[in-house]
């Protein structure tokens, strides 16, 4: 029970705490301000979350873009020794160290990537090189990079030193500044007397260091580049510390994203901390990784800076808020003590009139009489009508105390005995108690006896609805006027003369115009005539046409530049629907403009680049097979020439097989110019593929049987008709065979399905028994330069051969897929549409 009675009397305190105005307003102004700190909160992590955003999509486009020339610098470095590798000086039997160490220094001019260029030979001497006294150093291999692999380069670990004599098998190596390194490049070769041969390139990696320096100048993130096992072999400053170190057990860069993914961007440990903004990518050709990373720590801090405005904002909301709630609730304390007055001045008023109360109790007004002072003597029925009150209460107050305190200056000027006035009117609120007030239109007269004024007699008419309906017309316009002048876009309004009506602050701010000189003046002379020109062209629409328009030109800014700007306009409408003014909004889209025109001008250079780049590629290949056909020629002679001499004849036959592989890499390089330009025409037929696909399996039969595989062909009895280019089609097939070929056990089966679907279309399928792909590079393996990781090491070729495939069915309005299957390997999927009749069909191959 004592617990029920202290709630009670808790929850009747509280009501009669509620019941009082004030306290109402000091709540909801309490509650406004905590609603105003949380939107301004809620504002601030959405921003923060969109920053974080940013800053992991910009980290993955800095790695892309250290990650290509990293690329490009190792693909150079090993472009420049497959040159060296068949250049005469070093090639031919009489060449001598100093023809070659001429032949390695003009290859090395110009190439300020390359610390220097040597050729060993098979037990690590050094026979030339570009570097002073390295010449007949014996060097310990194993720290080189181990064996060279004939006709490609690969590359060794981080060295600290400067030249190759800090690998030096023997004596002590010459000491090397702190930070001064090299990664070696090893590419053996065959000389025309079948020696064994290394080409050596020490590329320098402060080249990488500050490519990557340059790049994130303006940017505060860092940048390291790795090898694909982990090792630190350039950074961009920060990090210089890590140089030749080890990081793959400690970056989930190694533990969680490699081998599965080759590219992304996290939140976590990175080379500079654990708590990092990381984006990396993987080279598609070398074995390189590029990490970028940035302090947490620094993004916050930046986003700070940079949400300052808003943040100050919203504190100024709130304190706006404060304010306005303390306003408020003086203004109703006030309110409260002045009706506690009237209340107090109602019990004197008690006098009556009753000759006259059956008169007034006809008239439909309020009729009152008053003395010389103002003390009212006599009110009709019609006091309770509209107080509620008993008339008898009314008398004895003073006219003056029962109005507000706004009013009663106008009551005093109706009620001045000196005044020489006649009828007297005005507008009184009269103050009814509990926050109620009521508006009446008083008409007053004097009573005069013997030429002196001895009361007033009156009359009060209701007009409070007519004067709340005011009041609520003057806070929606002066609402209004607030959101105009709040708003931070330019707001101007035009008359149907052209004419400045309205401007707002930002309008001022944006033109550089007060609002006092521009009001009431035409808009041709604040304008430059070219703007002028086109606000009014738009203008005259609006007027003859209402509706809307939208605009978009160079306006001149109050500073003096020249912004992009789009502009809305609407035509205003009176009453009566006559458009009688132009509404005009604008919008700086400068940033948005000069953001599309940075986007197509990298987008055009980066055309140019790859433009340059395929004619170079293609250029380079066509002047490498005259050669190349020269030495298969002579070969090919020798082969037949040595038969009698077994030994001779196995050198011509290494030769002749070194340039084989050498032209099927030229005709590569001949494909991806192709790929990268428009081939021509398809010439489509309707053809049975049976017969296009059993030439191409009879081709490859002897690979077949070299490599201990079985050739499985189910084709349909019934005829697979389509139309396709014969030549194009078996290219497809030859590759998509030779690659299950290429990656299938000994001993297993490929298969090749060949049928009409129900959509009656060609559906062939080359099944293999090999390690299959990984379900996330399904359809990635179909992208130019891009090989499976399953065949990381090299042995998948240039990835470009499914890419073509896929080109040329694409070209034929087909389609290739790739699956896995259930048990082991893979199954390629080819679907040709029959189509109704002969056509040739323009295609490009671009590659994508």
């Amino acid at each position: 029970m004592g617990s029920l009675l202290i709630l009670e009397r808790l929850s009747t305190r509280v009501f009669l705490w509620m019941s009082n105005a004030s306290h109402m307003v000091l709540l909801a102004g309490v509650l406004s301000a905590l609603a105003s700190l949380l939107a301004v909160g809620a504002l601030a992590l959405n921003d923060f979350r969109s920053a974080r955003a940013n800053d992991l999509s910009h980290a993955t486009m800095l790695a892309r873009i250290l990650e290509d020339q990293a690329t490009r610098t190792f693909e150079t470095a090993e472009l420049v020794l497959e040159a060296l590798a068949i250049a005469p000086a070093l090639n031919s039997v009489t060449a001598d160290p100093r023809r070659m160490e001429e032949a390695l220094t003009q290859a090395l001019t110009g190439l300020s990537f390359l610390r220097s260029l040597a050729v060993l030979d098979p037990g690590g001497r050094i026979v030339a090189s570009t570097q002073k006294g390295d010449a007949e150093t014996f060097l310990d291999m194993s720290r080189l990079g181990g064996k060279a692999i004939f006709g490609r380069g690969i590359l060794g670990s981080l060295t600290p030193g400067r030249s190759l004599q800090a690998l030096r098998l023997h004596g002590v190596a010459p000491p090397a500044p702190a930070g001064v390194a090299f990664v070696p490049m090893l590419y053996g070769y065959k000389n025309e007397a079948g020696h064994e041969l290394t080409l050596v390139a020490l590329v320098n990696p402060d080249s990488l260091s500050n490519f990557q320096h340059l790049t994130l100048e303006t940017d505060s993130f860092d940048s390291v580049v790795t090898s694909y096992g982990g090792q630190v072999l350039a950074t961009s400053g920060a990090a210089a510390g890590f140089m030749g170190t080890w990081v793959h057990q400690r970056l989930p860069v190694f533990t969680q994203y490699l081998p599965g993914k080759e590219h992304a961007a996290y939140m976590g440990a990175g080379v500079l901390g654990e708590n990092q903004i990381v984006g990396f990518r993987v080279s598609a050709t070398k074995p390189l990784l590029v990490i970028v990373e940035e302090s947490s720590r620094s993004a916050v801090q930046r986003w700070l800076r940079e949400a300052r405005a808003l943040l100050g904002i919203g504190i100024a909301l709130v304190l706006l808020v404060l304010g306005l709630t303390y306003v408020v609730w003086r203004s109703v304390r006030t309110r409260e003590f002045a009706r506690r007055a009237v209340d107090a001045a109602h019990a004197r008023i008690a006098r009556n009139e009753r000759e006259l109360s059956v008169l007034m109790r006809s008239v439909q007004e309020l009729i009152f009489r008053t003395d010389a002072d103002g003390v009212i003597t006599y009110v009709n029925a019609h006091w309770t009508a509209f107080t509620g009150d008993a008339a008898t209460r009314a008398r004895g107050q003073n006219l003056r105390d029962i109005v507000v305190p706004l009013s009663r200056a106008d009551v005093a000027r109706v009620l001045n005995p000196t005044s020489p006035e006649g009828v007297r009117t005005c507008q009184v609120v009269l103050n009814l108690g509990e926050s109620k007030e009521m508006m009446l239109q008083l008409a007053v007269v004097p009573l005069l006896s013997e030429g002196r004024v001895t009361g007033f007699a009156g009359s009060a008419v209701d007009v409070t609805e007519r004067w709340i309906a005011q009041q609520q017309l003057q806070a929606q316009l002066a609402f209004q006027d607030l959101l105009l002048e709040t708003n931070p876009l330019p707001i101007s309004v035009t008359d149907d003369q052209g004419r400045f009506v309205l401007v707002n602050k930002a309008w001022e701010h944006y033109q550089g115009w007060q609002r006092a000189k521009v009001l009431g003046r035409e808009l041709v002379s604040c304008l430059p005539a070219d703007e002028a020109k086109v606000h009014q062209a738009s203008n005259v629409q609006l007027l003859r046409w209402g509706g809307r328009a939208l605009l978009e030109i160079k306006v001149r800014h109050g500073d003096g530049s020249r912004r992009d700007t789009r502009i809305a306009k609407a035509a205003i409408e009176d009453e009566h629907g006559r458009v009688t003014g132009v509404l005009s909004i604008l919008m700086d889209v400068s940033e948005f403009r000069e953001a599309e025109r940075a986007t197509r001008e990298a987008r055009d250079a980066a055309e140019e680049a790859s433009r340059a780049k395929s004619e170079f590629v293609a250029n380079m290949s066509h002047e490498l097979r005259t050669p190349l056909q020269s030495i298969l020629g002579f070969a090919e002679l020798g082969m037949l020439r040595g038969r009698t001499q077994p030994k001779l004849a196995e050198m011509f036959e290494d030769i002749h097989l070194a340039g084989k592989r050498m032209l099927t890499l030229v005709n590569d390089l001949l494909e991806v110019s192709k790929l990268e330009s428009t081939v021509g025409t398809f010439h489509l037929e309707r053809i049975d593929l049976r017969g296009v696909v059993r030439p191409v399996i009879r081709e490859l039969e002897p690979l077949l049987e070299r490599s201990h595989l079985m050739m499985d062909v189910d084709l349909s009895d019934t005829p697979l008709v389509a139309k396709a280019d014969p030549l194009r089609f078996q290219q497809v097939i030859r590759n998509v065979v030779a690659n299950a070929i290429k990656f299938s056990p000994p001993g297993s089966t490929i298969t090749l399905q060949g049928f009409m679907d129900p959509q009656g279309q060609a559906h062939l399928v080359v099944q293999d028994e090999g390690p299959g792909i990984p379900e996330s590079e399904l359809e990635t393996i179909f992208e130019a330069f891009v090989q499976s990781s399953k065949t990381k090491d090299g042995s998948g070729g240039t990835g470009l051969g499914l890419a073509i495939c896929r080109k040329i069915v694409e070209a034929m309005g087909g389609q290739i897929y790739a699956r896995n299957v259930p048990a082991s390997g893979a199954a390629f999927h080819i679907i040709l549409p029959a189509r109704g009749q002969t056509e040739t069909l323009p295609a490009s191959l671009e590659l994508e």
